[in-house]
């Protein structure tokens, strides 16, 4: 089947990303790495970070309709963050440029609902309050987020992936402990000092 010219353009997008940062891909690169003409990428797209918000949301989908909803949810987690980052490299190009922010929030976005939807999956028999559920999920996600993006943007790059699975595992029976710990010790006022 022929690659549209909307796949052209990701592909070359993608491609670029590996070796070259964000703010340093211009539409001038991408046509030429495609054979498209530009009236064709503005077609598509208003500028290259257009382009970037629509490669986040195609990889992203792609990865949903990919994963067997039943999977460990470290694996979902994983498939998602390698879906958006194909390299330490190209996460260090994203992490580093001006559309950063975007990713971070994008990130914490994803991550937050692997996170609750883990927790929906491991409340079962037990009673949480959602001042306790919001609390675990946010502390995991920020803790994950945190050096997800340490390492993309550091010299621990090349080990990422190690790491982070590492990372997964060892929250995915803390999170169980959390739920139940909250569960067997409810809030109280002076919790709320």
């Amino acid at each position: 089947m022929k690659a549209t010219s909307k796949e052209l353009i990701q592909e070359s997008f993608r491609h670029l990303l590996f070796v070259k940062s964000l703010d340093k891909i211009t539409v001038r690169d991408i046509v030429e790495d495609c054979g498209l003409t530009r009236n064709t990428f503005y077609y598509h797209y208003e500028d290259i970070y257009d382009l970037f918000d629509d490669y986040l949301d195609m990889q992203t989908g792609a990865a949903w309709r990919a994963m067997d909803p039943n999977a460990p949810w470290e694996e979902i987690l994983l498939n998602m963050i390698c879906s958006i980052f194909d390299s330490p490299q190209t996460g260090r190009h994203i992490m580093n440029s001006k559309k950063s922010d975007t990713m971070r929030l994008y990130l914490n976005r994803l991550l937050e609902a692997l996170i609750d939807r883990y927790i929906d999956r491991n409340m079962m028999g037990l009673q949480v309050g959602v001042e306790d559920r919001r609390m675990i999920c946010d502390g995991v996600t920020h803790g994950i987020y945190g050096l997800l993006e340490q390492w993309l943007t550091g010299p621990d790059a090349p080990s990422m992936h190690g790491n982070l699975r590492r990372v997964i595992k060892s929250f995915t029976g803390g999170i169980r402990s959390a739920l139940e710990y909250c569960a067997t010790h409810p809030r109280n006022k002076e919790d709320l000092l």
